[in-house]
């Protein structure tokens, strides 16, 4: 089995991810942290307001973001928090097939 979120009188547009992102830096939460955050979006958060300047949508329209996850989960936040200290704009993602080195993260 698999999770999806369906959406009421969806449009393709509503479907398809449009949005390119460049992960700046992954944080990894203990398992009591992250679901408090998960939970509490919308709260102010230290190890957010730190990274502020990772966060942002450049001139090309690329979303700079960071990565909040847990090792207890098999996925993690996009959080983009526009210069405030809680996650603005928040995007779940999946960890499947996310590859680290320490300089860069991407997914194959």
């Amino acid at each position: 089995m698999t999770k999806v979120n369906f959406f009421r009188k969806a449009h393709k547009n509503d479907l398809i991810p449009k949005d390119t992102v460049v992960v700046e830096k992954m944080i990894v939460l203990e398992i009591n942290e992250f679901r408090r955050f998960e939970n509490r979006l919308l709260d102010n958060y230290e190890f957010i307001s730190k990274n502020k300047e990772l966060m942002y949508v450049d001139e090309d329209g690329v979303w700079h973001a960071i990565l909040i996850t847990s090792d207890e989960v098999n996925y993690g936040i996009l959080a983009q928090s526009e210069g405030y200290d809680y996650a603005r704009y928040a995007a779940f993602i999946s960890k499947e097939g996310l590859v680290v080195d320490w300089y860069e993260l991407y997914w194959v």
